[in-house]
């Protein structure tokens, strides 16, 4: 016997509300994939170029002696950003169904389609930079694109916070999901490299700059910052802070994107401060402790005794998405995550989440890339019921294995 149809009120509400938002996010993609798909297709099935620092510290060299230079660094970069961008798009495309149609992710996926189509337009129209002034003239149209960048991460993790919410989220592959976050944070953590480096050697940052890379980068004078400030927010956020000691090669310098440190150190130092309150609440708390080693690699760590990571939860820690803090504290984390653009010669989103403790569990694996971009590494110790000790190990620019990291797939 078959079923009544079901009132048209009844079918109406099972219908999925589209936001005009998510409308006009549909129309941009379908636009942008039926009149470029082809030249995306195209640059995606070249091999990007990787260079070790070594080669970029040269090429800067070169670079400061003769300004025509940039003209060739100009030309490099209109080739490689698509080449780049390209292969980010399809990688959304293999997205599961249920995190590619969040609109956050799509959200992310259009602007990355926004980027390509500004830039190729420009090349197909202008051609390929020949003299000063058509270097001039794509630089300051580069600058442009990469000021649309500011709050990518944030609509990121905005998405996979949605999608983990969901009551179908079982079913999605976050294991998967965890891989494409990190080969997206890569691939824009290069992009925004090669277009600041450019932008710092036409404006040169100072005599202890070459490009972005601060040629005397001092960890124990980053880390000092760093544990200073979220020494400042926990005593804000939880009303008591412990004190803290470096030690160690505190004079060690090296070659480095310093902001890049200054982040990863930042997001540790929260860590451990916010682990020792809550740990030693209303007694005497241990010092947290950062120790900078100078050897064959820069060796940085930051020990405490706030208690260690339970066991249950251990496993966790660098899945993107993953909190202990509940919704209500997430909410107030939010609200240090305004729409800011990001200035172009920082490549962080330190001024994103500087304020806020703790919240969207993204800090630990975004601080893993930042990491690994140059051949890093980054080890936590989990004492469960002590403490932790993190470590990060930094190649020196004489290694082979300072170079970026770019899981181009």
């Amino acid at each position: 016997m078959r079923r009544a149809a079901a009132p048209a009120a009844a079918r109406c509400q099972r219908r999925r509300y589209v936001s005009a938002e998510q409308l006009t996010i549909r129309r941009e993609k379908h636009f942008h994939l039926a009149r470029f798909g082809d030249s995306v297709e195209a640059y995606a099935g070249m091999e990007p170029t990787r260079r070790t620092v070594q080669e970029q510290l040269a090429f800067g060299n070169r670079v400061m002696e003769n300004k025509e230079l940039l003209i060739e660094s100009a030309r490099f970069l209109q080739t490689e950003m698509l080449i780049r961008l390209a292969r980010t798009i399809r990688s959304f495309q293999n997205l599961p169904y249920i995190v590619g149609i969040n609109p956050k992710i799509q959200d992310v996926y259009v602007k990355c389609w926004d980027w390509f189509v500004t830039l190729f337009q420009y090349t197909d129209e202008h051609g390929q930079v020949t003299d000063a002034s058509s270097e001039e003239a794509y630089t300051k149209h580069l600058l442009r694109v990469f000021e649309d960048h500011g709050n990518i991460v944030h609509l990121l993790r905005q998405g996979i916070a949605d999608v983990r919410d969901l009551p179908s989220s079982n079913s999605v592959d976050f294991a998967y999901v965890d891989a494409f976050i990190t080969q997206f944070i890569l691939r824009r953590i290069s992009w925004r490299v090669l277009a600041e480096t450019h932008l710092a050697l036409k404006t040169p940052k100072g005599v202890r700059f070459n490009g972005i890379f601060n040629l005397h980068c001092k960890p124990a004078d980053i880390g000092r910052d760093a544990l200073f400030m979220a020494q400042y927010i926990c005593e804000t956020e939880l009303c008591e802070a412990p004190s803290f000691a470096i030690k160690g090669d505190t004079e060690a310098t090296f070659e480095y994107i310093d902001e890049h440190l200054r982040y990863v150190l930042h997001e540790l130092a929260k860590n451990s401060m916010r682990a020792t309150v809550n740990h030693f609440r209303g007694r005497v708390m241990p010092k947290v402790v950062l120790r900078v080693c100078s050897g064959d690699d820069i060796t940085i760590s930051i020990h405490d005794r706030g208690g260690g990571i339970p066991l249950d939860i251990a496993e966790n820690i660098w899945n993107y998405g993953f909190t202990t803090v509940e919704e209500k504290k997430r909410e107030k984390a939010n609200a240090y995550f305004p729409d800011m653009a990001e200035k172009v010669d920082v490549d962080v989103e330190a001024q994103e989440g500087e304020k806020a403790l703790a919240g969207w569990g993204f800090g630990l694996p975004l601080s893993r890339c930042y990491i690994e971009y140059l051949g890093g590494s980054i080890n936590i110790h989990n004492m469960p019921g002590y403490g932790t000790s993190t470590t990060i190990t930094l190649p020196k620019l004489t290694s082979e294995r300072c170079r970026e990291r770019l899981d181009f797939a």
